[in-house]
């Protein structure tokens, strides 16, 4: 009976590890994962986009080298007060995989809408990231947080 539990544990985890798609943004030396029913919408120098079962991302560059993490913290607020949200349901500073920023995550239409904003403290590349999926979708949060702290530097 444990190895069959062990079995199944292991084809889970293979099965999760081959269901992402790796991309690599060489422009702005990132990578990133989604899962594999994503598909890409947008792909150029200014953005790029794509659509999965139930959610929408968008990630959108922009250089700044004066830019801090006080600074990248304002503008997310400043984004997600714009979207006029029916509830915020968290605001956080962020630091992982060498980044600094913050996100807010609301809720607007019964859409749920994660928005990061990212800094390199090592360059002039900085990133806005939007994920929106239906409210209450505990998968679509959990995959939302996988996308966000799967970027990294190249």
């Amino acid at each position: 009976m444990k190895s069959f539990f062990t079995l199944i544990i292991f084809f889970s985890i293979c099965h999760f590890t081959y269901s992402q798609q790796q991309y690599e943004w060489h422009t702005y030396g990132i990578s990133f994962s989604l899962a594999d029913d994503f598909v890409e919408t947008v792909n150029n120098i200014d953005e790029f986009s794509a659509v999965g079962d139930g959610m929408e991302l968008s990630i959108v560059p922009f250089k700044n080298d004066e830019i801090d993490a006080t600074d990248i913290a304002s503008f997310t607020l400043e984004i997600a007060a714009s979207l006029d949200f029916e509830r915020i349901d968290d605001i956080s500073l962020i630091e992982f995989n060498n980044f600094e920023g913050a996100y807010a995550e609301g809720v607007s239409d019964g859409v749920k809408v994660f928005i990061m904003g990212l800094i390199d403290p090592d360059s002039d590349t900085n990133f806005f990231i939007i994920i929106s999926f239906l409210d209450e979708d505990e998968n679509a949060i959990e995959e939302a947080i996988n996308i966000c702290t799967s970027i990294e530097r190249l």
